[in-house]
């Protein structure tokens, strides 16, 4: 049997459309990747230069002092120029004794974070009889708030925070039966404020 010799253009032939076709496959990939950000984005996630996004927190609104779904209003803040039905809604009994409240009575079936509703120094922690553990945080000269019937609490005196930074979980205290709670109160240049007014307030206007 005889051997057939390729001749001498075939194998440059071959090479030169191996050439031809590897080239038109990276310019189709390359047009691709600059055509469709979806696989700009499947690459980069390959990358262990990524850097994650953070959320930011926005410091110009006033937050809630907690975070929870299942978390509602116990009792609301006493106001004095409020109707008889919404007054009614704003007293705590105790001892036989009906007491206004000064602040908004949250409560869960299950204990959820306490959180700071803007940036402020902790000013003090202590423990009330009623009202369970309290901490104490000073916004600027005129401003405070203060959250009681506190479980654990994760602040020390002194500590600056930043406006979502967790105080505490909540917790029970002596004058409802509810299983965790949290009393939060307000003050502005020593006067209480409804805590439902102040989440819609403009920060500027309480300096």
């Amino acid at each position: 049997m005889k051997h057939r010799k390729l001749r001498g253009y075939v194998l440059p032939t071959l090479y030169v459309i191996v050439l031809i076709v590897i080239f038109g496959a990276v310019s189709l990939v390359s047009s691709l990747l600059q055509i469709n950000p979806n696989y700009l984005y499947s690459v980069n996630i390959l990358s262990s230069d990524v850097t994650p996004v953070l959320e930011e927190v926005d410091d110009s609104t006033i937050g809630y002092p907690y975070i929870g779904e299942n978390v509602s209003i116990k009792t609301y803040f006493y106001d004095v120029d409020a109707p008889i039905e919404e007054q009614q809604k704003s007293l705590i009994y105790f001892e036989n004794t009906y007491m206004k409240n000064t602040g908004v009575l949250y409560e869960a079936e299950e204990p959820f974070d306490c959180i700071a509703v803007l940036e402020g120094t902790v000013l003090n922690i202590k423990e009330d009889e009623l009202l369970g553990n309290v901490v104490e945080i000073e916004h600027n000269s005129n401003l405070r708030t203060i959250y009681y019937s506190l479980d654990e609490i994760s602040v020390e005196v002194g500590e600056v925070l930043k406006k979502g930074d967790l105080i505490g979980t909540s917790g029970k205290n002596n004058i409802t039966t509810s299983t965790s709670n949290l009393l939060f109160e307000v003050y502005y240049n020593g006067t209480l404020l409804n805590p439902l007014d102040f989440y819609n307030m403009n920060i500027k206007d309480l300096k």
